[in-house]
């Protein structure tokens, strides 16, 4: 197994609107070492900062690998996970130094009148990249239409996330019509 090379404190918050699930929004803090070498990668001016230009060079940069894992977005649904659509929205910025994107992922899964069951997990199964998700503080933003229920907790039992790490917590949702 590999072993990390880049550290990730990740937060989320899932996204619905009238029509059900629409997306899941990412809030991600690099670690000092590679964000160091990453923004001097594209910080053309050399102040530190990220333009709106710079910030767009980083997307294929920090993201372009994690594309081809979903970009560590893995939402069960039944018995497959669910493929992540366009960018809602991108932006990344320097914060005490350290790299933050800020980025939301189209996924979108319709309201039902019964319960539809969902767990979300934001992880690199390589281990490449160690997410460090904070699942209990995780957040939901659902219109008065939809009844959301949501917890953290292992993934024990679900077979889906085999190749994932021990620690790693999942978001458990499930959400229905009102």
């Amino acid at each position: 197994m590999a072993h990390p090379h880049v550290f990730v404190d990740a937060t989320v918050k899932v996204l619905f609107n009238e029509k059900g699930l629409s997306g899941v929004q990412n809030h991600w803090v690099y670690d000092e070492v590679y964000s160091a070498a990453t923004i001097a990668s594209v910080d053309k001016d050399g102040d530190g900062n990220l333009s709106a230009s710079e910030s767009e060079a980083l997307k294929p940069v920090v993201l372009g690998e994690a594309a081809k894992s979903n970009y560590f977005n893995y939402i069960q649904s039944g018995s497959e996970f669910l493929k992540a659509g366009k960018f809602l929205s991108f932006k990344a910025s320097v914060k005490n130094r350290r790299l933050v994107l800020d980025f939301v992922l189209e996924f979108i899964v319709p309201v039902a009148s019964d319960y539809t069951m969902l767990v979300l997990v934001v992880a690199d199964p390589s281990n490449y990249v160690q997410v460090t998700a904070d699942m209990e503080n995780a957040d939901v933003s659902a219109p008065g239409n939809i009844d959301v229920e949501y917890f953290s907790d292992s993934l024990e039992g679900l077979s889906l996330f085999k190749a994932f790490l021990s620690y790693v917590e999942g978001l458990y949702l499930r959400y229905k019509e009102k």
